[in-house]
């Protein structure tokens, strides 16, 4: 297409002052890992962090902004006859912003979000997001279905695939509130008290007296009727609410088995090696998921990276 996509990467070594501006910050057990992850990736260097949807005025200091990591790729709940979003909005403001200073800046461990069952719609839906992706220092999405369409909108080819940023999360030490050997139920979607096959589930693990835990791993406005739902039908199950990242990933990392309906609770399952089953019925981030991907390959995120922070 004749567009110049990359900035000569930086080689100075010298401490930056780096923003991340992702998923982070919202109650989502799994995307407040990411800090943690990116702490511990870059402990040479500065890290601020903002929230995808809350735009504000940014250090005058800062030498790179990254977009990443989480779903933060979508335009969801656009008008019509603006054909952009109030969280594209906000993400352009941090976007424009690099531009203008002329920093690097571009996306890290980044997925991209559609209306469920709507993916199909994909090329006009991610419209306004496809002159910064020309335009961004650097790509790393976590599906290689993302990197797809990432090229393809654009017209880049440099875009690359590594698993999600999260799988690089290992906290060390064991989960006080937790039930080793047991199973962990992480709901979201199909997996909630009220279904069927979980029912089902729970049924097959009380006639063979296995202990059972639900962990919340959602903000409390999508998981706290489920919780409070799954006290009422099964009281003699274990509720652990509000997990932060470090419990989430001990107490995954003691079960035998995880039900889970969210993203990071098979992320967590997956670098930790339990088994997990996931409903028939997933979301986008999910059903892309490359199961043959080594976990630790998530490493290549950082190996970008390095390219422009010199270190």
């Amino acid at each position: 297409m004749g567009l110049s996509f990359q900035s000569d990467p930086v080689v100075s070594c010298q401490r930056m002052k780096i923003a991340f501006v992702g998923a982070s910050g919202y109650g989502n057990t799994g995307d407040d890992a990411y800090p943690l992850v990116f702490a511990e990736q870059l402990p040479a260097h500065e890290l601020v962090y903002y929230n995808s949807d809350l735009p504000r005025s940014l250090p005058d200091n800062l030498d790179m902004i990254v977009i990443g990591g989480g779903g933060v790729l979508h335009n969801v709940g656009a008008e019509p006859e603006e054909g952009e979003s109030h969280h594209f909005r906000c993400m352009r403001f941090y976007m424009d912003a690099a531009i203008e200073r002329g920093i690097p800046w571009g996306f890290l461990s980044c997925g991209f979000q559609f209306h469920a069952k709507r993916d199909a719609a994909y090329a006009q839906a991610l419209k306004p997001w496809v002159p910064y992706l020309q335009q961004a220092s650097f790509i790393t999405l976590r599906s290689r279905e993302c990197v797809r369409i990432a090229c393809e909108i654009s017209g880049r080819t440099d875009a690359q695939f590594f698993p999600d940023a999260a799988y690089l999360f290992h906290p060390a030490g064991e989960c006080e509130q937790c039930q080793p050997g047991g199973v962990t139920i992480v709901p979201a979607g199909q997996v909630n008290p009220q279904h069927v096959l979980t029912h089902h589930y729970l049924r097959q693990f009380a006639a063979s007296a296995i202990p059972v835990t639900w962990l919340s791993m959602g903000a409390g406005v999508d998981d706290g009727r489920l919780l409070e739902d799954a006290v009422q039908r099964f009281p003699e199950t274990q509720i652990i609410m509000r997990a932060d990242p470090e419990t989430a990933f001990r107490c995954i990392a003691a079960s035998r088995l995880v039900i889970t309906g969210r993203y990071h609770g098979m992320v967590f399952s997956r670098s930790s090696r339990v088994p997990f089953i996931t409903p028939l019925e997933v979301p986008y981030k999910l059903r892309h998921e490359d199961y043959s991907a080594p976990v630790t390959t998530a490493a290549g995120h950082f190996d970008v990276l390095r390219r422009f922070i010199g270190g």
